[in-house]
């Protein structure tokens, strides 16, 4: 009896999840996705900065292949950089750095009824440097050099790791995503010999991004 009894819990078990399953079909999205970046440069040696604040804009494709998960690409026109903190060596100076950026995420879902879904998305991250500003320049020594006057970024190729978490309602009309994310650049955007002013340099940006998907 126990044995019949534990077979049919098993069957109803199974029955549960592959009626789960079963309900499930893969689904792509497209869309486009805007918002905020808050910006700063990991400097070895350390410079006391602020968060720059500015924006970040491009075009989403997410496949939900299994029940749960997918995967999400993006092309994004992104604004970086950092801003100093004066103190007693430093005077006022912003660099903003635009990028071309590919975030290539894994994407996780849990669904909040029909039309909610609490979202995660984590990935791998690559750009490409295509311009720098400087928006308020002042006469800086670090310790005693002049260091920004003609010290443009040395690698236009920036790679690291992306991670973010958000709320998703869909809708007839398609789908609103709101999303808070953390990029971490492995990768230095000065020189890091002996012989070069910073042993690391890299980019570090939270973004807060609205998007919008139709599906197909």
């Amino acid at each position: 009896m126990k044995r019949l009894s534990g077979i049919a819990v098993f069957l109803f078990v199974m029955s549960a999840v592959h009626s789960q399953t079963a309900d499930f079909r893969p689904e792509w999205n497209f869309g486009v996705n805007g918002g905020v970046t808050l910006s700063r440069v990991g400097f070895s040696p350390k410079i006391l900065q602020t968060l720059l604040l500015q924006q970040s804009g491009g075009l989403t494709a997410r496949y939900v292949s299994e029940k749960s998960c997918g995967i999400q690409l993006e092309l994004n026109y992104a604004l970086r950089g950092w801003t100093e903190q004066p103190n007693t060596n430093t005077k006022s100076y912003t660099r903003s750095l635009t990028y071309i950026e590919l975030p290539a995420l894994a994407h996780f879902y849990y669904s909040l009824g029909k039309r909610a879904r609490v979202i995660v998305n984590l990935g791998p991250q690559i750009g490409y440097n295509i311009g720098e500003k400087e928006l308020e320049k002042e006469i800086i020594k670090f310790p005693d050099k002049n260091y920004y006057n003609n010290y443009p970024v040395r690698n236009k190729f920036d790679w690291g790791l992306a991670g973010g978490m958000g709320f998703e309602v869909r809708t007839g009309i398609g789908s609103f995503v709101l999303e808070g994310r953390y990029y971490y650049g492995l990768s230095d955007i000065f020189g890091n010999r002996r012989v070069d002013i910073f042993q690391a340099s890299h980019n570090q940006v939270i973004a807060v991004k609205l998007g919008y998907l139709v599906g197909w």
